[in-house]
């Protein structure tokens, strides 16, 4: 038997939205058309592909596989199809790309945007997410590439360092008496922690938190309190005071994308872009 196309679109959809129940609505099939194409991979691998659990889903070390061979088998398929169109000299399609917000509109969008301009077929589907989210983004198929701050040493991904970002303390350059309160993205943002212990100060403030990073911003300008914050994002900006600290503190840029036996024109395209920060 044959991993046909239709199965291996089934598995990815159902392992993308985490639910039968919803990738059957997604594929516009029955619940139990779709078990059936699960059953019938299952069946050919001689393994079973997904844990199921109550409420969501999870691969096996079979379906972990199958992930990486079925996003590889399917973008060959994409790129053999399209070299029968007029313009099968240029990559074309779809890249999802996920990151964090203080890099996204400041960074990675300006990029790309000379790319995504001189060929108007290559689309990329930017999205910012919290920093704890991503990597389950990439695992679940919701992203054919993430960034991340930090190397997440994922087994069988990819991980390449394209740029670094510089992060300082600062506070509103209008108001006085500000609160001793540290603004950040919400619960799970480690960023003013991490500062504080590179610095060698412990770390006894309130927090408060925006949102995002243009919250963040907002809440400091507003004199709610103060921040750690990328330094491009301010840097010629009269609104905000640097406070000076004992040393520079570096966090890496890391591109990170599951390993494939064979990579999209369209990916290799955005990959190479994203590899040429100055």
């Amino acid at each position: 038997m044959d991993l046909e196309t239709h199965l291996l679109r089934a598995f990815l959809k159902t392992h993308e939205e985490g639910s039968f129940t919803r990738a059957s609505e997604e594929l516009r099939i029955s619940q139990s058309a779709l078990s059936q194409k699960i059953a019938k991979l299952e069946d050919i691998l001689q393994a079973t592909v997904f844990i199921r659990q109550p409420r969501s889903l999870s691969l096996t070390a079979a379906g972990e596989r199958l992930l990486v061979f079925a996003k590889s088998q399917l973008a060959q398929e994409r790129d053999f199809l399209s070299q029968f169109d007029q313009y099968q000299d240029q990559p074309a399609g779809s890249f999802r790309l996920a990151g964090f917000s203080s890099v996204m509109r400041s960074m990675i969008i300006p990029q790309l945007a000379p790319l995504m301009r001189k060929n108007e077929r290559i689309q990329v589907e930017f999205s910012s997410h919290d920093m704890h989210s991503l990597e389950e983004r990439l695992k679940k198929n919701k992203a054919d590439a993430i960034l991340l701050d930090y190397f997440p040493n994922l087994p069988g991904a990819e991980e390449i360092q394209i740029a670094e970002e510089e992060y300082v303390l600062i506070e509103s350059s209008k108001h006085k008496n500000i609160p001793d309160i540290y603004l950040d993205h919400g619960p799970d943002d480690n960023a003013t922690e991490s500062f504080f212990n590179y610095q060698n100060m412990k770390f006894t403030s309130r927090r408060g938190f925006m949102g995002d990073v243009y919250g963040i911003l907002d809440g400091v300008e507003q004199g709610l309190g103060k921040a750690v914050m990328s330094k491009h994002l301010i840097e010629n900006e009269k609104k905000f005071i640097i406070k000076k600290t004992k040393k520079r503190y570096l966090r890496p840029i890391v591109l990170c994308f599951l390993k494939q036996s064979y990579y999209p024109p369209i990916h290799q395209t955005v990959v190479k872009a994203l590899q040429k920060f100055e």
